[in-house]
């Protein structure tokens, strides 16, 4: 049967070659779809049964899932050659860390790593570095190696104190130790990288090793008496002290990085994180391989991956593109502008296209229509009627809703509590482990657990308030139905936003979700649509975006409406001048 599987494998990517030749679109682009039978395993795709048996070791990993069939072999041929990148854009829940967890795992067996750091792994949040942290240790600890070889996971990222982390890496930079895997946040990383070089731990760096080095020579001479004389000092080679603990070698720990990885890369390349993202480019060698993953590639991000590819030196950009038959990805529309800027990008990389569509989501999509002051009390209802949802995930705009929100529903009789930004790490860890152990029913959270959080199981998600990015919708969206298994997604529609749901399903879904009301909680018919088709309407004198009065109203309100902090600052003095004057007549 093994060997039917493989033959199978090996004609299916042979037919794939023999298409590619015909569909050549461009002397740089091509671009060909791939099927493959989805009676595979993982030995079919070319993994060592060392690696295979920590896949064994996970119960819930049956069968590969479409981006891991597609991905998992090109990874091991490709391995950390150079002149590669790689973008997997696959739905989420569909296992993209193991997906290159896997092919690192099995190149590491094949070969010692003698630089400090093999690979890199960056990710936008704490939350989804820890947890990509704990997947890999779990997997490399599993790994039935030949010769016992232990892989070394570390993870970096903010909420929990700086330097014991610069000194663990210090300690693997004095004494040349190779790290497999470092899972990090880009602000945390360059924090710890460049901490000596900035003058932040010069003389604390000595000051730790110099103790570290007196109390290694006492052990040595046997000392009892802990004064030292200055000729004991030079006896003992300290008195010309010059080491620095290893920390002033951090800034040159990725030099010899062997392959980068991007988790949810599509947030890692975006404005928010460009300082980041491009402080780590300078730390490491010109030339690097990198492997990108998400479940969305925006189209405006384009230019940008084209000028890092041709940054890093990369001579082939393969895409991997997996996507449920019910939820193909719209053709993104390209304004004149974006135009320019894909042609004075363009890379010389030849750039090959894998595209495989799977089977349909396992995700339910429900949009409710109704009024913006009727939200809570719809949502406690809800939650009334479906007892078989014993964890809930709600997404908010902001902390203050966040916060809100868990108040009203723990006076409803509901335990729940509220995860955002301004906890630190050891808060998030408690709250998101007490949702998944079931402690509490309900976690209102803002965007900070929209990616890369897996909650096993988690029956349904609310959109409370609708994502400002429209990728966003996607990232919330799949923290259910995860592993393919079944989840709800429910979402709020208010007059207002109504527009800028139809901007997600044209954008992410390529359908239309029919909107619910409730019995309890329906809107004024009429009322409604004054409010939709004013949403949608501009104002004379007012200057819009070309995304539309909606994206402007999303993103912070619209310039020439919205009063600006200068006008109300001009109004509080005008009304505090004219009470003035009326006292005094």
């Amino acid at each position: 049967m093994d060997r039917q599987r493989l033959l199978l494998l090996s004609l299916l990517l042979s037919t794939s070659s023999a298409f590619l030749s015909k569909s050549r679109t461009s002397p740089r682009n091509i671009g060909y779809p791939l099927f493959l039978s989805d009676d595979l395993s993982f030995a079919d795709l070319g993994l060592s049964p060392e690696v295979l048996s920590c896949v064994a070791s996970q119960s819930d990993w049956r069968t590969p899932t479409e981006p891991q069939i597609l991905a998992i072999p090109k990874l091991l041929e490709v391995g950390t050659s150079s002149e590669h990148v790689i973008m997997v854009e696959a739905p989420t829940g569909s296992g993209k860390t193991a997906t290159y967890a896997l092919p690192l795992l099995e190149s590491f067996q094949r070969g010692s790593q003698d630089g400090r750091i093999a690979a890199l792994i960056l990710c936008p949040t704490r939350e989804l570095a820890a947890q990509i942290g704990s997947v890999i240790k779990n997997l490399a600890n599993n790994v039935a190696s030949k010769k016992q070889m232990r892989k070394t996971v570390m993870v970096l990222h903010g909420g929990i104190p700086l330097q014991p982390q610069i000194q663990s890496l210090a300690d693997c930079a004095r004494n040349e130790e190779t790290i497999d895997f470092l899972v990090a946040t880009p602000g945390r990383l360059v924090d710890v990288l460049t901490y000596y070089q900035k003058g932040a731990g010069d003389s604390s760096a000595r000051d730790a090793a110099f103790e570290r080095r007196v109390l290694d020579a006492l052990d040595q001479q046997g000392k009892q008496d802990v004064t030292l004389s200055k000729d004991q000092l030079e006896m003992l080679g300290l008195n010309d002290f010059q080491e620095d603990d290893g920390r002033a070698a951090l800034v040159n720990l990725l030099s010899d990085l062997k392959l980068l990885v991007l988790d949810e890369a599509d947030r890692l390349l975006s404005r928010q994180f460009e300082p980041e993202f491009r402080a780590v480019l300078d730390l490491l060698p010109k030339s690097i391989p990198m492997w990108m993953f998400s479940a969305t590639f925006p189209k405006f991000l384009e230019p940008r991956m084209n000028h890092i590819v041709s940054e890093i030196g990369a001579k082939h950009v393969l895409k991997i593109k997996c996507s449920n038959v019910d939820r193909l990805p719209h053709e993104q529309e390209v304004s004149s502008s974006l135009k320019r800027k894909l042609e004075r990008s363009s890379t010389s990389a030849e750039t090959e296209t894998m595209q495989k569509t799977g089977s349909a989501s396992t995700i339910s999509l429900r949009a409710i229509r109704l009024d913006k002051k009727d939200r809570t009390q719809a949502l406690l209802s809800l939650l009334e009627d479906h007892p078989e949802w014993d964890r809930v995930l709600v997404f908010v705009a902001t902390r203050y809703a966040s916060e809100h929100v868990s108040r009203k529903l723990r006076r409803g009789g509901l335990f729940s509590s509220e995860l955002h930004g301004k906890l630190d790490q050891q808060a998030r860890e408690r709250r998101l482990n007490d949702l998944k152990k079931g402690k509490i029913r309900v976690l209102l959270a803002t965007d900070v657990a929209s990616r890369g959080l897996d909650v096993s199981g988690l029956p349904v998600i609310f959109n409370y308030d609708l994502p400002r990015s429209t990728a966003d919708f996607v990232h919330r969206v799949g923290r259910t139905g995860r592993a393919g298994k079944t989840g709800t997604a429910v979402s709020f529609v208010t007059a207002s936003s109504e527009e800028h749901m139809e901007l997600i399903e044209k954008r992410h879904l390529n359908q239309h979700i029919e909107r619910e009301t409730l019995p309890r909680f329906q809107p004024d018919e009429e009322k409604w649509m004054v409010e939709v088709e004013g949403s949608r309407t501009g104002l004379p004198g007012v200057q819009h975006s070309e995304k539309g009065l909606a994206h402007d109203r999303m993103f912070g309100g619209i310039k020439g409406r919205r009063k600006s902090k200068k006008d109300k600052l001009r109004e509080a003095a005008a009304t505090k001048e004219s009470k003035e004057t009326k006292k005094g007549t």
